[in-house]
């Protein structure tokens, strides 16, 4: 197992290669066809369709946007430039329509992206999407666009979405948490606009067939993994263990398999070992699972068992923490 350490070009290669791993797995490759159809239907539509993508954070959203618009780069022609696809992220410090439509302006290079009302931007950006042949946007991380939580926020933002489809006649696709589904609550024909919409979840352990869609996730993961050996991440011991690590989420594997590439091209190994995921958890910090234990290189790992032993301990802490909030609350009387 043992061979000579890669150099330090070679270590930064291959630990960049595990970084743009993307694991065309059934699920993903399901959503990447709905994206597909939604992109092509429109092209020849009268009413282009949209679409809303929605998932928690690390389940590969963001992976699933970037790989579809790989497929179409922006192109400089003789006197302008073709977007096909224009990929907006939605800012944390979004405020209003409005800020997300300075930003479209913005990635359309429009030097007055940040003046004028929001009807007038809304006029400029269907005057770049004729002008730059774009067929699709895409609004990512669009949960901040309605963080603050009102009646009238909502309103405002779902007329202005339904206001901009309308005008620009191309699909404008949503992405974002699972709270961002409220918009559709507030406009029934942006509710019906939506109604192609991707969920993604998670994967699970429970039945046999989840954790053979597990196990063959690995599988995947493991033949593109930079090794001349295989590392066995889809035995079903080793995977329950990472699944009790990830809790099936996509980013916390990818950045539990990086960690443990680096350490395993340190030590000159042609494969990740379980030790390496083990040392691979020590550099990972996960404050939203305090009481999670580390499962590698552990010959008494249960799954079931370690899973409830953790949840038994967050049920004991939130219930300490309420009742020192009482406490609290009545030294205050």
């Amino acid at each position: 197992m043992n061979s000579k350490q890669a150099s330090f070009k070679e270590y930064a290669t291959r630990v960049e290669h595990v970084k743009k791993i993307v694991i065309e797995h059934p699920r993903f490759n399901e959503a990447m066809n709905l994206l597909k159809e939604v992109h092509e239907l429109s092209k020849e539509s009268v009413l282009a369709e949209g679409l809303f993508i929605c998932g928690r954070t690390g389940v590969g959203k963001t992976t699933l946007l970037e790989h579809y618009l790989e497929r179409f780069p922006r192109q400089e022609m003789d006197d302008y430039t073709k977007v096909p696809i224009l990929y907006v992220k939605v800012s944390p410090r979004a405020k209003s329509p409005k800020s997300v439509a300075s930003k479209i302006l913005y990635h359309l290079g429009d030097v007055f992206f940040d003046t004028g009302t929001e009807e007038n931007m809304t006029g400029r950006i269907l005057h770049f999407v004729r002008e730059c042949n774009i067929e699709m946007i895409i609004l990512d991380e669009f949960q901040h666009l309605i963080d603050r939580d009102t009646q009238h926020v909502l309103a405002l933002a779902s007329d202005w979405l339904k206001t901009l489809a309308e005008e620009i006649q191309i699909p404008v696709v949503l992405c974002g948490l699972p709270e961002s589904q409220r918009i559709f609550e507030h406009n029934e024909q942006l509710d019906g606009r939506y109604s192609n919409r991707i969920f993604l979840d998670p994967f699970y352990f429970g039945s046999p067939e989840e954790q053979i869609e597990f196990r063959m996730f690995l599988k995947y993961l493991d033949a593109e993994l930079p090794f001349s050996e295989s590392s066995y991440l889809s035995d079903p011991q080793l995977a329950a263990k990472i699944y009790y690590f990830s809790h099936g989420v996509s980013r916390y594997i990818k950045d539990l398999v990086k960690e443990a590439t680096k350490i395993s091209l340190r030590q000159g190994k042609d494969c990740i070992t379980e030790s390496s995921l083990r040392d691979a958890c020590y550099r990972i910090t996960r404050s939203s699972r305090p009481y999670a234990l580390i499962p590698f290189d552990n010959n008494k790992f249960d799954l079931e068992e370690w899973l409830e032993v953790e949840d038994k301990k967050n049920q004991a802490f939130i219930k300490e923490s309420q009742e020192e909030i009482k406490k609290r609350r009545r030294r205050k009387k």
